[in-house]
């Protein structure tokens, strides 16, 4: 027998922690479809878009949308914070085409960016989906530690000079608190060509509580001088194979050297050198692409009620 109900609030969504972390657990889905990440931004932002998760179960499938209700159109969980986007399934796709039926009773057109990968784009079935941009990325499959940086020797000069001008490499695993307030606080005071998504407040706050809490396999990276101060950190998370670059930032009084693009070298090598693939996520900047050896589509979706309820039940015949 089916059933579909619609959760409104992060306290309600604990009831759906087994569920939600079974399905995590069948698929290769990225750490922004994890239950407690989406249930801190759930809470974090509820001032801003409240929670509207879609379940559907029945006896040969389970669905979750993990959406939320915005003043002019739904979303999903995690504001403009979260890189990756999904719904969760498993079994009978007619669940899930259920569960967007539901959705659809609201009454407000969804917006979606991004789904990553053309295989996350192929699970939208009957949603319109355009390319939205690329994430470069390195792989293990492509090269090697010592072949990358035998490959940008220069990159691996200017990490020298660093070396020499009195910079040191630091990773940190725990206590990550001070790190973030800088990285955040500081980027919040950046201005450059593209838009600055931690000028606003309650994200930068957000950011460096999830680090705080460690929800969340983070690291902190920097170059600091033997007195502490820092010329550039990186925020990364590791993500199963994967070590994502998530949040990049530099001492303007250092950038004469470019320590943050050296940062990201170094620690490309490094991450090489562990056997895990490098993502640098949303954006072809040119300081990315000339390390990456890959490049992973990124789509954009934008559907009317209408589409959710009519083209999803179209399809499920067909996908059953």
């Amino acid at each position: 027998m089916l059933q579909v109900e619609c959760v409104r609030s992060a306290h309600e969504m604990d009831k759906l922690r087994g569920r939600w972390e079974w399905l995590t657990a069948q698929r290769s889905y990225t750490l922004f479809q994890g239950f407690e990440l989406n249930r801190q931004a759930a809470a974090w932002f509820s001032s801003r878009e409240s929670p509207h998760v879609i379940v559907a179960e029945s006896d040969s499938g389970l669905a979750i949308i993990p959406a939320v209700r915005r003043p002019t159109e739904l979303g999903l969980i995690g504001e403009t914070l979260f890189d990756y986007r999904d719904v969760l399934c498993e079994g009978d796709r007619s669940v899930l085409g259920s569960a967007w039926r539901e959705l659809a009773k609201v009454g407000l057109p969804l917006e979606v960016t991004a789904l990553r990968s053309e295989e996350v784009r192929e699970r939208w079935w009957g949603m319109e989906s355009r390319p939205f941009c690329n994430a470069p990325a390195t792989r293990t499959a492509d090269t090697t530690s010592a072949s990358f940086c035998h490959e940008h020797r220069k990159s691996a000069k200017a990490a020298r000079h660093l070396a020499h001008a009195g910079l040191r490499l630091v990773r940190r695993d725990r206590e990550l608190r001070d790190l973030a307030e800088w990285v955040y606080r500081r980027k919040a005071e950046w201005s450059g060509t593209s838009k600055n998504l931690f000028q606003d407040r309650l994200r930068q706050d957000f950011m460096i509580h999830m680090m705080h809490l460690g929800v969340g396999n983070w690291c902190a990276w920097s170059y600091e001088t033997d007195t502490d101060e820092i010329a550039a950190a990186l925020v990364t998370l590791d993500d199963g194979a994967w070590r994502r670059f998530y949040t990049i930032h530099y001492d303007p009084l250092w950038e004469r050297l470019s320590p943050g693009q050296s940062l990201i070298y170094e620690v490309t090598r490094e991450t090489l050198a562990e056997g895990m693939n490098v993502d640098f996520m949303t954006g072809e900047y040119a300081y990315k692409n000339r390390l990456a050896t890959s490049q992973v589509p990124l789509y954009r979706v934008r559907a009317s009620p209408e589409q959710m309820a009519v083209q999803q039940a179209a399809r499920e015949p067909e996908a059953a």
